[in-house]
């Protein structure tokens, strides 16, 4: 079970930092994170040719109180498996899956190593100060499992001086009842800030039920989810050249499973506790900055239904040294270790599974002249029983065309990647196989940006990609001969696509225009099969779009804002053979706001519609989503 004795010695030692001050939040969703900032955004400064996105801060503002999912599904062409309103969602790009997909926190990872991946469900944007992605392969600077793709949260920074806070309430259709509350303060040498929510829904919508003759009308019952959680973030300017950070990040999930439709109710439930501490040193020196972090997490899941009662417990100590020196405005070179140690306890091992894992990168970014921008990465993975490949990247930046108002750029990045077994691919009772080889393979990707700029009035940013991804030794689990489920290194597949983004602003006086829109089309497919049959080769794999499309527009006037997001997603195959699959949906969502000033207070009043068009649809098979659905949103926020 979570240590929650060692969770109040940290909450004790964090308020004990700052005596007996009162505590506030600044509103930090404007704020950007940079360590190295000639070179840009954290995420860029090493990623040179691959492509990289990040949440606005608008968005994230907006709809703090909805969770990860929702807000990639809404503002980014990712496809998410949702297993219906209260259960699990999972993310995969460029046709991955959701365990070649790697989730950080502050730059350490945070996927459990049982499943090996992340539930955005139960990730909520309440707290987080900042979303980025990096879509390809991004094994040289992070490590097992971003294969095709990089989730990088990070905490919120406090920029503003001075104390503040704010109180979010809303209430929604289908029993939707959240609220929040968060409160900082900024110093000359010190910042802390705490965030606390609770989220409860019914969800007892109505929907068709398509495994029932005439398909009627019928009320989703067993969907209850209630979660909450709280993140604190302190910071403290030892010295000029010294700072220390303390990172605390608790949620708890308690949600009914509610069966597939056409199957009996087995009254399953699912508890979610993930307790995530982290320390962080930093040093500046004549030799760069000195980075050193140390991590404990703590990950609970625990899972009943009628003939079930299993629970799964893995403890995860981290630490992560990396020095920085940065010459100028021409190079960079970033050089680290990271020691990972998994201890795991499940009902189905048999005892508990330690495990040892380490990993030395090198990560250099050179610009040798203005235009250009290189980079290198190297990462040598380290882990008990296997033998993982040296991991290269390389990537361009090639800005060949600068004017006043337009900006062409060539970009391109090649880069290796690598994915080890799960320890529940390995050690489940009665199907585990301890004998699996690690993914592996290869990302292409060649993309051309343009930038036009029309004085302070106008800006367009267009940017294309091609990809072409090679993951080999694909685990998958199947069945047997004997019909038993295992893992095994199944099949080598091969995933191309096109990426397209546009992101337009507009200033007309008063009157501030926002718009993005994106479009992916992917092609992924089983190039050879190693067991089984191969009639499936050539197929899409299931639950993979070809086409994934999304149009976003804010308008703010005075103290008026419109924000709408049109999400379109494309037929899905439910099998690996196409013989089945899910019709395509188009979803729309508006949220409407007015901000009011109370002095130097400020009032944020929403209202928001989900599935305005009351579209039917699901994103896994005979798992019904919500309907049309309202909610008002109250913000009180002292600056």
């Amino acid at each position: 079970m979570a240590k929650f004795s060692f969770l109040n010695v940290w909450l004790c030692a964090c308020l004990g930092c700052i005596c007996t001050t009162a505590i506030a939040q600044q509103d930090t969703t404007q704020h950007q994170l940079r360590t190295v900032e000639v070179f840009g955004r954290p995420a860029e400064v090493y990623a040179a040719g691959s492509r990289v996105a990040q949440v606005d801060s608008a968005f994230l503002s907006t709809y703090s109180s909805g969770n990860l999912a929702e807000a990639l599904q809404a503002r980014t062409p990712l496809y998410f498996k949702s297993y219906g309103a209260s259960g699990s969602s999972t993310v995969a790009f460029r046709g991955t899956n959701a365990s070649q997909t790697a989730v950080l926190w502050n730059g350490l990872h945070i996927t459990p190593a049982t499943l090996g991946q992340a539930d955005f469900s139960t990730l909520p944007l309440s707290g987080i100060g900042e979303v980025a992605l990096q879509y390809g392969s991004a094994a040289a600077n992070y490590g097992s499992g971003a294969v095709g793709g990089a989730v990088l949260l990070n905490s919120p920074k406090y920029k503003t001086d001075g104390f503040g806070g704010d109180v979010k309430l809303e209430a929604g259709s289908f029993g939707r009842y959240f609220g929040s509350g968060s409160a900082g303060y900024r110093g000359k040498n010190l910042s802390y800030g705490l965030s606390l929510y609770k989220h409860q829904a019914e969800n007892d919508f109505k929907y068709k039920d398509l495994s029932r003759f005439g398909t009627p009308e019928v009320r989703l019952q067993h969907a209850q989810v209630q979660q909450h959680g709280f993140t604190q973030d302190l910071n403290w300017q030892i010295s000029p050249k010294t700072k220390l950070a303390l990172h605390g990040w608790y949620t708890f999930s308690d949600r009914e499973l509610p069966p597939a439709m056409g199957s009996s109710d087995t009254e399953a439930k699912q508890k979610d506790k993930n307790l995530r501490l982290m320390a962080e040193l930093q040093h500046q020196s004549q030799l760069g900055q000195t980075s050193i972090k140390a991590a404990w997490f703590n990950d609970l899941l625990h899972y009943t239904d009628l003939s079930n009662d299993s629970e799964s417990e893995v403890n995860t100590d981290q630490l992560q040294a990396e020095q920085t020196y940065t010459s100028g405005e021409r190079w960079s070179l970033r050089g680290g270790l990271n020691l990972q140690r998994f201890a795991a306890t499940n009902d189905g091992y048999h005892g508990r599974k330690d495990e040892n894992r380490a990993s030395l990168f090198a990560l250099f970014r050179y610009d040798p002249v203005q235009p250009l921008q290189l980079s290198l990465n190297l990462r040598q993975a380290l882990v008990e029983g296997y033998d993982p490949p040296l991991t290269p990247a390389l990537g361009f930046n090639w800005k060949f065309f600068n004017s006043n108002r337009h900006q062409i750029s060539l970009k391109g990045n090649a880069s290796g990647s690598y994915r080890v077994p799960t320890l529940n691919d390995r050690f489940w009772v009665g199907a585990g196989n301890p004998d699996l080889r690690p993914e592996h393979g290869w990302n292409y990707e060649l993309g051309l940006r343009h930038v036009l700029v029309q004085g302070n009035a106008f800006l367009l940013e267009t940017e294309a990609t091609g990809y072409f991804i090679e993951i080999d030794d694909w685990i998958q689990w199947s069945p047997n001969r004997t019909g038993l489920w295992r893992p095994t290194n199944l099949q080598k597949v091969e995933s191309k696509g096109l990426e397209l983004s546009t992101t337009a602003t507009v200033t007309l006086g008063k009157l501030k225009l926002n718009s993005t829109a994106g479009y992916t089309y992917t092609l992924s497919e089983q190039v050879e099969v190693y067991e089984g049959s191969g009639s499936d080769v050539g197929r899409q794999l299931m639950y993979v779009p070809r086409h994934k499309a999304i149009l976003t527009a804010e308008a703010n006037y005075k103290s008026w804002s419109l924000l709408g997001n049109l999400n379109y997603t494309g037929l899905r195959y439910t099998s690996n053979s196409e013989t089945s699959h899910l019709d395509d949906f188009t979803l729309l969502n508006l949220a409407l706001s007015r901000k009011l000033q109370l002095g130097p207070n400020t009032l944020l009043l929403t209202l928001l519609s989900d599935n305005i068009t009351n579209t039917a649809y699901q994103t896994m098979a005979y798992r019904p989503m919500p309907p049309r659905g309202y909610t008002f949103s109250l913000r009180f926020s002292i600056p």
